[in-house]
């Protein structure tokens, strides 16, 4: 039958016991140790985690207001050249404009100055067409009317002599060098 000892079973108490300290002090312990250091770790990685994650957002926020910024400063770079362009085309637009205006004012004058030189060209062949014409008619008048009566008066020129001149004075010598010069003109029309 079963027997119990008071011996035997102090001796597994104190047996257990012994076990139990050994096992505490080299087995659990070492363990608890290990296990603690490991939730510290991890403890330490979560909060490192977190960090990052915080830093992570804040870089996220910076970038995008940075982006934000970099997007209206590009639209305002964007809108000043736009603007400077529309200046730049403006004043070249005027510049042309008045470029064109006033070449237009010089080729008005330009024609004004060659119709005018053009007209008198006109005149001046005019004139010596009719002075070479009047020289011939005076020529013709002279040798067919006048031929005999010396120094006196032709019967169209008036009573003052021949052409209002009365006598061989320098105004007639004048008069009759225009008339040569005329008819030498006159021929050179021809």
């Amino acid at each position: 039958m079963l027997r119990i000892d008071f011996w035997n079973i102090a001796f597994i108490i104190i047996n257990l016991l012994v076990l139990y300290f050994f096992m505490k002090h080299f087995l659990i312990g070492p363990v608890t140790k290990i296990v603690d250091e490991r939730r510290q770790m991890v403890e330490k990685d979560l909060e490192e985690a977190a960090a990052a994650r915080e830093d992570a957002g804040r870089m996220k926020a910076q970038y995008e207001a940075a982006a934000a910024s970099a997007d209206q400063e590009a639209r305002a770079i964007v809108q000043e050249a736009r603007e400077r362009a529309q200046a730049e085309y403006d004043k070249i637009l005027v510049q042309a404009r008045a470029d064109a205006k006033k070449k237009q004012k010089d080729a008005e004058r330009t024609i004004a100055l060659e119709q005018e030189k053009a007209m008198e060209e006109l005149k001046r062949s005019v004139a010596g067409l009719a002075m070479t014409a009047a020289a011939r008619l005076l020529s013709e008048k002279t040798q067919s009317g006048g031929a005999g009566s010396a120094g006196g008066s032709n019967g169209s020129d008036g009573p003052g002599g021949f052409c209002g001149f009365d006598g061989p004075g320098e105004d007639q010598k004048r008069y009759q060098e225009f008339l040569a010069k005329a008819a030498e003109s006159g021929e050179g029309h021809d």
